[in-house]
């Protein structure tokens, strides 16, 4: 009997009748909330159609770049990496130097008649006593 009593009622009607807000005042929403099943309501999003929509280059647009930079420390990075490359350069070319002048005085020492081993391998102060080498 109650359902034939609801089909007769114009529900828009009703509706339109209602003051929304005040229902809605009457509402707890924590009480609410936790009825709501999250699980399934997430399994309902479509996180590609989302993030489709997101403006990357507005984005980009508010992004402070130097205040970026500077927290990530991208000069000390920069600047650490250009003194490490210099010196490693710097490395390679004394290495090639140093064996450049070895070979340039075994060189001079073979021309001049000196024994191989003759000459201190570096100053005194460097080096200090020199061992002979047995040749």
């Amino acid at each position: 009997m109650l359902n034939r009593m609801l089909e007769k009622v114009e529900v828009n009607g009703m509706l339109d009748r209602v003051d929304v807000n005040r229902l809605l005042d009457r509402v707890d929403v924590d009480q609410l909330l936790d009825r709501v099943d999250v699980e399934r309501l997430l399994k309902r999003v479509d996180v590609n159609a989302l993030v489709a929509r997101v403006n990357v280059a507005a984005l980009l647009e508010r992004v402070d770049v130097e205040a970026l930079t500077r927290r990530a420390k991208i000069g000390d990075l920069v600047a650490r990496g250009t003194t490490e490359v210099a010196g490693s350069t710097l490395d390679v070319a004394r290495r090639q130097a140093v064996g450049l002048d070895t070979l340039i005085m075994r060189f001079v020492d073979r021309l001049l008649g000196r024994a191989p081993g003759s000459r201190p391998m570096g100053p005194h102060e460097l080096v200090g006593e020199t061992l002979e080498i047995e040749g």
